[in-house]
């Protein structure tokens, strides 16, 4: 775990951003509602934010691919 006091970037220049996070315990047995507001959690708008920064020049599809493929190699 790493403690940042102010804003930086990562090596390749990415900005990283510090925001405060609230702690809380497994014991305090919060609804999915509860965790949603302290987490700050937002709707899915599009696809594009499961995409996220997924590189343009890798292919989903190969990606996906790939793990159907492994994930039945392990199976047998």
């Amino acid at each position: 775990m790493a403690v940042l006091d102010e804003p930086g970037d990562l090596p390749d220049g990415t900005p990283v951003v510090i925001q405060p996070v609230g702690t809380f315990g497994f014991q305090e047995d919060l609804s999915i509602a509860e965790l949603i507001e302290r987490q700050g959690v937002r709707p899915v708008e599009g696809l594009a934010d499961l995409a996220g920064d997924w590189p343009a020049d890798d292919s989903l599809d190969d990606f996906l691919n790939e793990g159907v493929i492994l994930g039945d190699a392990g199976s047998s």
